[in-house]
């Protein structure tokens, strides 16, 4: 029999001992579906849009997304007035993913690696948008390469890209590959699919991706993966540098580092080896 002292001490639970649902505030859970149809939207939508999702008057998703716009978790087009997720929304997704436990894992020896080899180290994982900066990395005098945490990089033209691209088993890759591709390189030109598919084989072959003036004129990059234990791409390392001070050589000390670091993560994420008895 439960008594009423067990009952208080579990509040999850009423007198029977059945569990019951807890009570929550409303206008709360009604945001929280408002803030799903924009990240589940994929870009900026209007009033009217929110309003036709949900069912509830425009003046009154407009009297939500004042109080969501206040918190950071939505922002505003002022010119065009369609909503997105916020500044605080961003934060708040870049900390959960950081949160994962082959990422949180990967913090320590990419800060090791930076250290070691004097260069700065980015680490980015595959978000709604395509790879997302988690970290950056810069043991040295800051490049002001123009990535910082949030950054979503090219798929196409940078090396974090080309790596997620060669290994990512999403659909989303070629929709989001197409539009990157009809853009220009940073040198002002066009890759066609035929290059960039030589690209992939070159970066699964090898198990990095090499690129001078990338991701912008003058600083040279080198990316590797990280897999988790069921095979699957997690997280891509990449070391950038100025130019000049930046090997690229593939059995040069740069890329030789990157790779004994991300071989040794997805060692790890693997977890132990059974041996035969």
């Amino acid at each position: 029999m439960v008594t009423r002292q067990q009952s208080d001490e579990n509040p999850d639970k009423d007198e029977s001992g059945a569990r019951r649902e807890q009570r929550g505030i409303q206008s709360m859970e009604v945001g929280g579906r408002f803030l799903q149809y924009l990240a589940a939207a994929g870009e900026p939508v209007t009033l009217a849009e929110l309003s036709a999702r949900s069912g509830i008057p425009a003046n009154q998703v407009f009297t939500y997304m004042v109080s969501l716009l206040r918190t950071g978790l939505v922002k505003r087009d002022p010119v065009t007035g369609r909503f997105e997720p916020g500044p605080l929304s961003l934060r708040l997704g870049l900390h959960a993913l950081r949160m994962v436990p082959e990422v949180r894992n990967a913090m320590r020896p990419a800060v090791d690696l930076a250290t070691r080899v004097e260069q700065s180290v980015l680490l980015a994982t595959w978000g709604d948008r395509g790879p997302s900066v988690l970290q950056s990395i810069e043991p040295a005098v800051s490049l002001h390469a123009g990535v910082h945490v949030g950054t979503v990089m090219s798929l196409a033209h940078s090396t974090t890209g080309r790596v997620f691209a060669a290994y990512k088993k999403d659909p989303k890759v070629e929709e989001l590959l197409k539009a990157d591709l009809g853009s220009q390189t940073p040198e002002g030109e066009h890759l066609t699919r035929a290059q960039f598919d030589a690209i992939r084989a070159d970066i699964r072959k090898r198990g990095l991706a090499r690129g001078e003036g990338l991701p912008i004129p003058g600083v040279n990059s080198i990316s590797a993966p990280v897999f988790d234990g069921n095979g699957d791409i997690v997280l891509v390392l990449t070391l950038f540098g100025v130019a000049g001070n930046f090997d690229v050589a593939l059995r040069g000390p740069l890329c030789t580092s990157l790779l004994e670091t991300t071989r040794l993560l997805t060692e790890r994420n693997a977890g132990p080896t059974v041996q035969p008895v």
